[in-house]
């Protein structure tokens, strides 16, 4: 992708926390919410309330959606 290309789409991506990032990292690698509650040491809940936030602030209805736009971004590690 060429600069302006790549800029015009960095001006456009999400705001996507920190901690949602976190998340979806670890969704993006296929740890449950149980999983990702655990390593991250916060609710089940709170682990969906992030999941809810992240498809809503994508436009995608699941994680695998959610974590291919994510990478396309570049916002996964």
């Amino acid at each position: 992708m060429n600069k302006p290309a790549r800029d015009a789409v960095e001006d456009n991506l999400p705001d996507i926390t920190p901690r949602e990032l976190n998340v979806l990292e670890h969704a993006s690698k296929g740890s449950t919410d149980k999983e990702i509650a655990e390593t991250l040491s916060i609710s089940i809940n709170t682990v969906k309330s992030h999941m809810r936030s992240i498809l809503e602030k994508l436009q995608v209805s699941n994680r695998r959606e959610a974590s291919r736009l994510a990478d396309e971004y570049g916002l996964l590690k």
